[in-house]
């Protein structure tokens, strides 16, 4: 958990257990038993422990596993990822709910199962789209998406994925923490694929 949400309920909602970790399993216990381990938001803010141990995350990322960050303040602007980034002192967000949205890889995995993934589930979002997005990334990140409110240039620092090893390292500053208490099917749809990724036969482990 970071500075608190209500994402381990969607989770639970989607079907799927969760395990909350505090400091002494994120510095001893066996991470590789997880599929997914999604980061709170503002985790890296609030969460002192995260900073001492964040190599041991990178690590069970290179042995297979997914690891997902949601929105994060200035204070994850440090490299924290297994490549380098940048965020800036001053993020942007996209705050206007019903924003434009482009899928940059339609054919990316997280887009196709257990759900395909088109525009319309980025219909009927509340409140805003995300918040605290990258301005800078390393070539081994993927933009996944592009988004922007009126009169703003275009975001793709929102969603990025990487290969590190054997796994996937994410940073999605989407507002799960939004839309999944208030139950929006397309962003549930996504957010159950993104969560899914970490599945031992998820499809882009044979890539």
């Amino acid at each position: 958990m970071g500075t608190g949400d209500q994402v381990p309920a969607g989770i639970e909602q989607l079907g799927a257990s969760v395990e909350i970790l505090d400091t002494s399993a994120l510095a001893s216990s066996d991470l590789n038993r997880f599929h997914t381990i999604v980061l709170g938001i503002r985790a890296y803010a609030v969460r002192k422990d995260l900073l001492t141990y964040n190599q041991r995350l990178l690590d069970y990322v290179s042995q297979g596993g997914v690891l997902v960050v949601q929105y994060n303040t200035p204070e994850y602007d440090n490299n924290f990822g297994p490549y380098p980034y940048q965020m800036g002192r001053r993020p942007e967000e996209v705050s206007e709910e019903d924003s434009p949205v482009r899928l940059l890889a339609p054919d990316a995995p997280v887009f196709q199962m257990p759900n395909r993934i088109t525009l319309a589930d980025f219909e009927g979002w509340v409140e805003q789209r995300g918040s605290k997005h990258l301005t800078t990334w390393a070539p081994e990140y993927t933009p996944l998406v592009e988004m922007y409110d009126r009169g703003q240039d275009p975001q793709r620092g929102i969603w990025l994925e990487a290969r590190h090893g054997k796994g996937l390292y994410i940073y999605c500053s989407l507002a799960w923490y939004r839309q999944l208490p208030f139950a929006v099917p397309g962003a549930a749809r996504i957010f159950a694929n993104l969560i899914s990724l970490g599945a031992p036969d998820a499809p882009w482990r044979g890539r």
